[in-house]
């Protein structure tokens, strides 16, 4: 019985997946009438092969990944977040470091 637990526990590990990076994005809404402002939060995970790159406000953003060479490389992972208030801005943009793009006003300025 402990064999077939082990093996059942072994396959289970073995055939998730290993996600290194995510981002997660927040969009604010503001509603006029009745007044109420609520948020939702979208988020990906994925095993890099290139730059993350994707569009969100208007605008593409482009940051580093954690697959060599285009980041760290070093398997710590590059996890992003950022937010979209009511009125389209990209604000509070942050990320784990290691080797991944700066939180802040570096991530901010890759979104054109």
């Amino acid at each position: 019985m402990k064999n077939i637990m082990f093996i059942i526990l072994g396959s289970l590990l073995f055939s998730s997946v290993a996600f290194a990076d995510t981002v997660a994005v927040t969009t604010q809404v503001k509603f006029i009438a009745p007044a109420h402002a609520t948020s939702s939060t979208a988020t990906y995970a994925f095993t890099p092969s290139t730059p993350i790159s994707f569009a969100v406000a208007g605008k593409t953003c482009t940051w580093v990944s954690s697959s060599s060479p285009y980041g760290s490389g070093g398997g710590h992972g590059c996890n992003y977040s950022i937010t979209v208030d009511s009125a389209g801005n990209i604000i509070d943009a942050k990320s784990n470091g290691q080797g991944c793009t700066a939180s802040g006003a570096p991530m901010i300025k890759l979104c054109k």
